[in-house]
């Protein structure tokens, strides 16, 4: 059994797109950090938030 095709498109009520942005960059940065690890790179990631607010993750494998 497969997943079922979601249909992408913008979330209309500003609390929902707030509370799905919050899940999903908490996603992205666990993601973007093992990237960092497993494949021995330096990583940016910038992200805006729907209000605008800027978020920068800097990954360095020392």
């Amino acid at each position: 059994m497969g997943r079922r095709k979601l249909k992408i498109e913008k979330l209309e009520c500003m609390k929902a797109r707030q509370a799905k942005y919050s899940k999903r960059k908490i996603g992205l940065l666990k993601k973007a950090k093992e990237l960092s690890i497993l494949c021995d790179v330096d990583l940016a990631l910038l992200m805006f938030s729907p209000t605008g607010k800027p978020s920068l993750f800097v990954g360095q494998n020392k």
